[in-house]
């Protein structure tokens, strides 16, 4: 056991001696090499290569390692992309203050033109046309804002033209959201173009933030985070969403610096500026993927042109809302990138380094793995074949159980705070349950689909949870086998602790009664909770004035901001108030917002309901709320691991 002390006493002597930085996390993934290293040596020597085709248990053995290899190759690439991170806010910080001062100094011509790209297919009015007004709101001086329009809809047609934006479609949807966008790169004129996606709304400094970056000849993209302000269908689901970020949240903010700081970082499609010339110079986006985002940075890699990633949010869009919009997305994810895998393994221009960058392992293997790893306590105790050769009970306890806590404990660190043990295996369980057929079926037959429009500003207006099937049932399966299995187990039914010894029958069982808890929140996380709210919330918290019908008005305070309403605070909440007689809410003292009706809420605050909001008070709205200066309250300020557990078992009990 002195070997899993060691796995505990390392990581955790890294992080107390060293401040939080790219060396510690060096340092902690080299104890996983090291540990990973030692597994990895003896379960191969241990192996019976000349005999194991003999036996079922031989072969099934023989499964077992292979698999475990794939995941630790595929775990390899995901050590590179997160052992040392880059923050270029700084960087950014330097290259706008440049591009103002050649702007004051020499004006417009000094600064690059830029062009807002907003392609789109079947998005509603109040999802494309907040994200078309935000554009408005940009505060640089030299820009121009398109809508691609793919759906060939002619009220937007007249909604661009009351709002003064360029409407362009074309006559075929050939090559998706790839071909939409190469079509309209044959019409705009900016030196660089901002791409948004229908449902993502800039911020007022958005082009000031990233055109500076520019300045450096070799990029042609830059990319920023995906921040949302709504919760995703994960964190709605389980109501973590005060709490737990979103699903994306450490792709973006560890993942997506990791990359860049070997240079792997990629365009995400959407909250990322491109160099219109390096677009045009590889013939814009390719349309021989579904992913055409990842495929494009490959062949600008391929050309000398770098990407690169800036670890700041520029934007604020739309989560997938529900279930079934969640995983239509992360499905068009997974065919795509194994789209990308099979033509970057194929293409002889790419680097060792970038194939290996770029390969899809993850789409490829992990969420297969995850799902096997759950079979593995279930056959030892139902047929007492075991995943490995028989060995002696401390052998195995000194190499595997080390392995384990090393790669946990080092985890915990290196994910922080996105890291909850047992939640983000079982996150990640659920995916697998989901994802894996299509995943299948792309191995097979990549080209089979095509491109799928994520589904955005859905409603429910049901008020109960709905079950979603893809993931609740192979769940309630694998739950039930585990629960029989330990009900054997207890009851002294199975052979399996006679065949390799009681000890390790105790280790399997706890990693039968781990696979239950990952179980349990995949059934909870695929019970679909009702979401009326259409339009979600922003923290405000800055004054305001409410008026009345008989000319007075109130000072209050405005928490929190939608499209359709508000909640205020009042000076001694607001008794003595008509509140039936509010007509307008005053928001930064010029703009004025008719209401509906004005209520109390059950905390005592005030609830604004507004009115049909005229066309520019809609757009004085938008800017002012997703100006940048404001948050969600729907997504948590800050991860809250004890908060999470507790609401988590709140769940549960209920």
């Amino acid at each position: 056991m002195e070997f899993a002390f060691l796995a505990l006493a390392l990581p955790c002597s890294i992080t107390l001696l060293l401040q939080a930085s790219n060396l510690r996390r060096l340092l902690l993934v080299g104890v996983i090499l090291l540990f990973t290293a030692r597994y990895l040596s003896w379960r191969i020597g241990n192996f019976p290569f000349g005999s194991f085709y003999e036996s079922v248990g031989g072969w099934w053995m023989a499964l077992v390692l292979l698999v475990e290899v794939l995941a630790i190759l595929e775990y390899f690439q995901f050590l590179t992309t997160i052992t040392c991170l880059t923050d270029r806010r700084h960087q950014a910080d330097q290259a706008e203050a440049a591009l103002r001062q050649r702007f004051d100094h020499e004006g417009e011509s000094a600064i690059p033109s830029i062009d807002v790209l907003i392609p789109t297919y079947n998005e509603d009015q109040d999802v494309v046309g907040k994200t078309i007004l935000g554009a408005l709101q940009l505060d640089y001086p030299r820009f121009e804002v398109y809508v691609l329009d793919d759906g060939q809809r002619d009220w937007l047609r007249t909604f661009c033209a009351q709002v003064g934006v360029h409407y362009i479609t074309r006559p075929d949807r050939k090559g998706a959201k790839a071909g939409n966008i190469n079509h309209a790169l044959k019409v705009i004129q900016g030196d660089l173009n901002l791409l948004l996606d229908a449902d993502f709304i800039p911020y007022r400094n958005c082009l000031w933030r990233l055109a500076g970056l520019f300045d450096d000849p070799r990029i042609a993209t830059v990319q920023t985070p995906q921040n949302f302000y709504n919760p995703d269908a994960i964190q709605h689901n389980i109501n973590i969403s005060t709490s737990w970020g979103c699903e994306q949240e450490f792709f973006f903010q560890v993942i997506m610096p990791g990359r860049d700081a070997v240079g792997g970082a990629f365009c995400c499609g959407s909250c990322c500026m491109h160099r219109t010339a390096a677009l045009r110079s590889v013939g814009g986006f390719p349309t021989s993927s579904i992913t055409e985002d990842i495929l494009l940075t490959v062949a600008l890699v391929k050309r000398g042109w770098k990407t690169i990633y800036l670890r700041e949010a520029t934007t604020m869009g739309l989560a997938a809302e529900n279930l079934s919009s969640f995983f239509i997305q992360r499905q068009r994810w997974g065919r795509g990138n194994i789209q990308v895998g099979y033509q970057v393994a194929q293409d002889k221009e790419l680097s060792l380094k970038n194939k290996l960058l770029f390969f899809p392992f993850y789409w490829m293997i992990q969420h297969g793995s995850r799902a096997f790893f759950q079979l593995i306590p279930i056959v030892f105790f139902l047929s007492g074949i075991g995943p490995i050769p028989a060995s002696e009970t401390q052998e195995i306890l000194d190499f595997q159980l080390p392995f384990v806590l090393a790669v946990m404990t080092s985890m915990f660190v290196l994910m922080r705070p996105y890291y909850l043990p047992l939640f983000t295996e079982a996150i990640s369980l659920f995916n697998a349950f989901a994802l894996l057929p299509e995943l299948i079926q792309s191995l097979v037959r990549p080209y089979t689909k095509g491109f799928s429009v994520t589904p955005k500003g859905n409603r429910d207006s049901s008020t109960v949870f709905t079950p979603f099937q893809p993931t609740l049932w192979p769940a309630a399966v694998l739950l039930s086998v585990n629960i029989l299995v330990l009900l054997k187990i207890l009851l002294g039914l199975t052979a399996a602790g006679d065949v390799v010894g009681w000890e390790l029958a105790v280790y399997a069982t706890l990693w039968c009664g781990f696979n239950i808890g990952m179980l349990v929140v995949c059934i909870l996380t695929s019970l679909e909770r009702p979401q009326p709210r259409r339009e979600h919330r922003l923290l405000i918290n800055q004054p305001a004035r409410l008026q009345f019908s008989d000319g007075s008005g109130q000072d209050v305070q405005l928490m929190d901001l939608s499209m359709s309403g508000a909640k205020l605070q009042a000076p001694a909440g607001g008794n003595g108030l008509n509140l039936a007689s509010a007509t307008e809410l005053i928001v930064d003292a010029t703009i004025t917002v008719p209401l509906q009706r004005c209520g109390r809420g059950r905390d005592g605050s005030l609830i604004a309901e507004f009115a049909a909001l005229p066309l520019h008070c809609e757009q004085q709205l938008v800017g002012y709320a997703f100006s940048g200066a404001f948050s969600s309250a729907e997504q948590p300020q800050q991860i809250l691991m004890r908060s999470t557990i507790q609401q988590l078992w709140k769940v549960v009990k209920a």
